[in-house]
């Protein structure tokens, strides 16, 4: 799915179709958790149901050892990998 960046005062905004935040378990007002993999942006919602750090930590160490296989399922589903 393709969204235009629009400026929001001195930021930019992306607006997150109903359908994607309703499986994200979001609504107006709900923080994210908004990580950089490589070029790849993602938001998660914050759960506060796993407050151990440990899993945090461990879930980081995934995200950053295994940053290139994340980049190339972003690009695999972007349609930019052959």
């Amino acid at each position: 799915m393709r969204r235009k960046v629009k400026k929001i005062g001195n930021s930019l905004g992306i607006i997150v179709p109903r359908d994607i935040a309703g499986m994200m378990e979001i609504s107006d007002g709900s923080e994210v958790d908004l990580k950089l993999v490589g070029r790849s942006l993602v938001a998660e919602p914050t759960d506060e149901d796993i407050p151990d750090p440990t899993f945090r930590r461990a879930l980081a160490t995934v995200l950053r050892r295994r940053a290139s296989d994340f980049e190339y399922l972003a690009a695999f589903d972007a349609g930019r990998s052959g």
